[in-house]
């Protein structure tokens, strides 16, 4: 894992065809608006799992590097993230990155890196901070919000299906509720 700061990661968008707004917000550069969201389901269990489910990759089709962008935090009480950011900064001393998350907010997974990349995209699912997780050749990204639900955005229509059709079980809404 390495990590960028805010105009290195800026940078890694603009190179993938994204657009990252004043306010930290991502949008491809398409005019359709493919998108759905997943609300988070009320156990822990089905919480990581619709967090593994974010990453549609499979043996035949393997992962192929990710950024976890974390959006913002600070959200709850001082208590919760204190905990929360007591267990990223962890994380991220493993891979001998001091820098606290305002100065560099952006983490960036090889292929090789999977279980790290679903660990740290799952912490923000589980802590209710706002986060992006883009797949390194990016034809969709998922947003979390602190609004508990997962928003799935797509570049293309066939991605778009795909990932419907990988969701089906799941309480998904239709929408544009990532673009209000």
């Amino acid at each position: 894992m390495k990590t960028l700061n805010p105009l290195e990661f800026a940078r890694w968008c603009d190179g993938r065809g994204i657009e990252l707004d004043e306010h930290r917000w991502l949008r491809f550069r398409v005019e359709d608006r493919l998108t759905f969201l997943a609300k988070l389901p009320r156990g822990p269990y089905q919480t990581v799992a619709l967090a593994r489910w974010c990453f549609p990759f499979s043996e035949d089709n393997p992962f192929p590097g990710a950024v976890v962008y974390f959006r913002e935090w600070g959200i709850w009480n001082a208590l919760d993230e204190e905990m929360g950011m007591c267990a990223v900064q962890s994380m991220r001393a493993a891979y001998g990155e001091n820098r606290g998350l305002s100065e560099a907010p952006a983490q960036v997974f090889s292929e090789a890196e999977f279980p790290d990349a679903r660990t740290f995209w799952a912490l923000p699912i589980i802590l209710g901070w706002d986060a992006f997780l883009i797949p390194e050749s990016p034809d969709y990204f998922v947003f979390n919000s602190h609004d508990e639900v997962v928003s799935f955005v797509c570049r293309t229509k066939e991605r778009y299906e795909q990932l419907l059709d990988a969701f089906k079980d799941w309480d998904i809404e239709k929408g544009d509720w990532y673009f209000h």
